[in-house]
């Protein structure tokens, strides 16, 4: 038996009016994060790590690459194992009056098996010659995951400049918006011009284009960060800043590194596959042979009534490269021809390289050192400069104009220091590509 004991009034009252509670809380959270600046959609924020990782894991590329790699290592194990052998089935010596099998002495049966036998160490060198190209693909592989991290990295520090310049715009508004209120002040009061008031106004117009350019240039940048990482994820990156001015390696010591970058080392592995693929050419002097053995069934019975024996035959067949000097010998120089033109290519890219290395290191060095010559003595100076046109202002000493001038050549100063720190990040960018690293800017 079973006995319902049903809840009292108030604690069903209570449910219902908690329950009533938290539907109204569900209803209205999406309404409070609107409010609060916060989309649920969105997530978390995406670092540039994130950035890094996710533009690595998206790249069509890298994928192709990492299959082309695998599928030579494939053929490399299939490169080194002897050809399939030959099964042959037939009948043989078979008389076209009768089509008997047992009527003559060498009509048989017959079941045979032949196996090819490469020349010297085709089948090693041919093996060894996939596996460097397996090699090869793969430093091709890792170039390729230096670029795709390195135009994350300078889409980033663009959207980096982007948002730095528009909080120094934003800065700005209300002190713009005082001064234009202040020339309206004292144009009312007659003691201004009505110049001043266009001037100010002026100010307000070339602040707020500043601010729809900028504007537009993050959209620009976001999307071209999408184009690596997604256009989703590209939404919730951020937030964004300025890598901090880290001291350059010596060039010379970073020139010394251009040996190990995986571009160097692909012409490296594709110039001892060329090799390889002369040594393997040159096999084609050596001959190469077969053995055929096969198993003649006899039917019938001779003359004496004993039954026919079967048959067993065993032929060995070899190449004759009689004719060298028109095919093996051609072989071997058109090999040899390609090793050459690959070293060429490697000796003529080094050299490329090492300059794109010089003028790299010497851009970063250059903008880095012009950078720090805004921070110490050009932002400062710009600084003061309006502090004192604004003081002059108040004193009825100055008028407008000038203040505004001062104001624009110090936001310019602002905005061109900021331009040389994101300058000095892609210079540097560039010169960690070159040497085979990892950025050293955080």
């Amino acid at each position: 038996m079973t006995l319902a004991i049903a809840a009292p009034a108030s604690r069903r009252s209570v449910d219902r009016s908690s329950t009533r509670v938290r539907a109204t809380w569900l209803a209205l959270a999406p309404v409070l994060l609107a409010v609060a600046g916060v989309d649920p959609a969105q997530g978390s924020p995406l670092t540039l790590a994130d950035a890094e990782r996710l533009a690595v894991e998206r790249d069509a590329v890298l994928r192709q690459l990492a299959s082309e790699s695998l599928a030579m290592r494939e053929r490399a194990v299939a490169e080194g194992q002897l050809m399939d052998p030959k099964l042959r089935v037939g009948a043989v010596n078979v008389p076209v009056d009768s089509f008997s099998l047992d009527a003559e002495d060498m009509t048989m049966l017959e079941l045979g098996v032949s196996q090819e036998f490469p020349a010297g160490g085709t089948r090693d060198l041919a093996r060894r010659r996939m596996e460097q190209s397996a090699v090869a693909a793969e430093a091709v592989a890792a170039d390729r995951r230096l670029v795709v991290q390195r135009e994350v990295r300078r889409a980033w520090t663009e959207l980096a400049y982007v948002a730095r310049a528009r909080e120094l715009l934003a800065s700005q508004t209300d002190w713009v918006e005082q001064m234009r209120a202040a020339a309206r002040a004292r144009y009312a009061s007659g003691e201004g011009k009505q110049l001043e008031v266009l001037q100010a106004g002026l100010d307000v117009a070339m602040l707020r284009e500043q601010q729809l350019d900028l504007e537009r240039d993050e959209a620009m940048r976001r999307a071209q960060l999408g184009r690596w990482i997604g256009e989703e994820e590209a939404a919730r990156a951020g937030p964004f800043s300025l890598p901090a001015g880290a001291p350059l390696e010596p060039l010379a010591t970073l020139e010394s590194r251009l040996t190990s970058h995986p571009a160097q080392l692909d012409f490296e592995r594709r110039i001892e596959a060329a090799e390889t693929g002369v040594d393997l050419a040159k096999q084609g002097r050596k001959p190469g042979w077969m053995l055929d053995v096969s198993y003649g069934l006899r039917s019938g019975r001779m003359m004496d009534g004993e039954s026919r024996p079967d048959m067993l035959s065993a032929m060995v067949s070899v190449d004759l490269p009689l004719f060298r000097a028109s095919r093996q010998d051609r072989e071997v120089a058109a090999a040899r021809a390609e090793a050459r033109g690959l070293h060429e290519m490697h000796d003529d890219h080094r050299r490329e390289m090492r300059a794109m290395l010089a003028e790299a290191w010497s851009v970063a060095d250059r903008t880095a050192e012009l950078e720090r010559f805004y921070e110490t003595e050009l932002v400062p100076l710009a600084e003061q400069s309006v502090q004192a046109a604004l003081l002059a202002y108040r004193s009825n000493r100055v008028m407008v104009d000038e203040v505004i001038a001062a104001r624009r050549v110090a936001l310019e100063t602002w905005l061109k220091h900021l331009r040389l720190a994101a300058d000095r990040a892609q210079a540097r960018y560039d010169v960690d590509y070159l040497v085979g690293g990892e950025s050293h800017e955080d």
